[in-house]
């Protein structure tokens, strides 16, 4: 990435709610400037921008203009803002899902390696300081994983529960799990037909005998995301909204004589202390700021883009 001033200039592309938490992140970083958000909606774009401190934009020119680019527009739109701007060489970080298309997904991977241009999908998930600290609790594998991710009714939202939730958990469950795996799904979905893409369970398989229960749902009374990593020695429950860690070892269990009480067990509880280094989004564009200068390895996180999109492709099929 070159740039023409102290600061990298960032375009955001898209001004809906999700951009607005975008352009939040990179006018508070200190690595990069808002140099312009770009909407089709000539209104929401003027709006954010505005709000923004910044300049706004129709034409994706300005983004090009610029050296990296936020890609939070809609995801039908994805394919063609990435595949104009991999081609001017442009460093991208895309909001997930890079595209509901696996073939487009492979395409635009494809084509950041061979221009060897960055590129990032925003698996936000990926910097939770309560899941970075439960990958350092753990000194061996886990052997069951599960995730419940449920949100009220979302109606502004028009993808499926299974790119704008269950993916997360998806993509969780390929970084916790041996790479190597075969994959079994089973989804339930609801009826009548108009609810079929606001509940998506699936149950994955890997080549070692985990296995991850993965549930997403936009039809619950209250929001819950908590992700419970087991191991053969412990019990790790992440509380992702509250980000907070409890971590269960099973000491032993009997059978008692007295008659009101014929089971006990005893079990260790620990609260470790989760430490904040920052929002999640905001870790995340630092990220994305190291990749468009060369200061983090490109390959291997266009290598952790595919997979998970593959999965939750598998999921909608299923």
């Amino acid at each position: 990435m070159t740039t023409t001033s102290r600061y990298p200039r960032v375009a955001l592309i898209g001004a809906g709610q999700m951009s607005s938490h975008h352009a939040r992140v990179i006018r508070e970083s200190d690595s990069a400037r808002l140099a312009v958000i770009v909407d089709t909606n000539e209104e929401r774009a003027r709006a954010l921008a505005d709000a923004s401190d910044c300049r706004w934009s129709t034409d994706l020119a300005d983004a090009i203009a610029c050296d990296a680019v936020v890609v939070a527009s809609t995801t039908e739109s994805h394919g063609e803002i990435a595949m104009a701007l991999l081609d001017e060489g442009r460093p991208l970080l895309i909001e997930k899902p890079v595209s509901h298309d696996i073939e487009q997904v492979a395409q635009i991977v494809e084509a950041s390696e061979r221009k060897r241009v960055p590129i990032m999908c925003g698996f936000v998930e990926r910097f939770n300081p309560v899941l970075a600290t439960a990958a350092d609790l753990l000194d061996e594998s886990p052997v069951h994983l599960v995730a419940l991710r449920h949100s009220p009714p979302a109606p502004r939202i028009s993808t499926s529960v299974v790119y704008d939730m269950l993916i997360h958990d998806i993509d969780l469950a390929l970084r916790f799990m041996a790479p190597s795996l075969s994959v079994t799904m089973s989804t339930t979905r609801p009826q009548p037909a108009e609810l079929r893409d606001e509940i998506a369970d699936c149950s994955i398989s890997f080549d070692g005998g985990q296995i991850a229960t993965l549930s997403s749902s936009r039809l619950s009374q209250r929001k819950i995301r908590h992700f419970l990593i087991s191991t053969r020695t412990l019990l790790i429950d992440a509380d992702l909204l509250r980000s907070t860690l409890s971590v269960y070892r099973h000491v032993q269990h009997e059978q008692v004589a007295e008659a009101t009480v014929a089971y006990r067990a005893e079990t260790v509880i620990d609260i470790p202390f989760v430490r904040h280094a920052g929002e999640p989004l905001a870790l995340q564009f630092e990220h994305f700021m190291r990749l468009a200068d060369g200061r983090a390895d490109a390959d291997s996180e266009r290598a952790s883009i595919v997979p998970p999109h593959r999965l939750a492709d598998d999921v909608t099929r299923s």
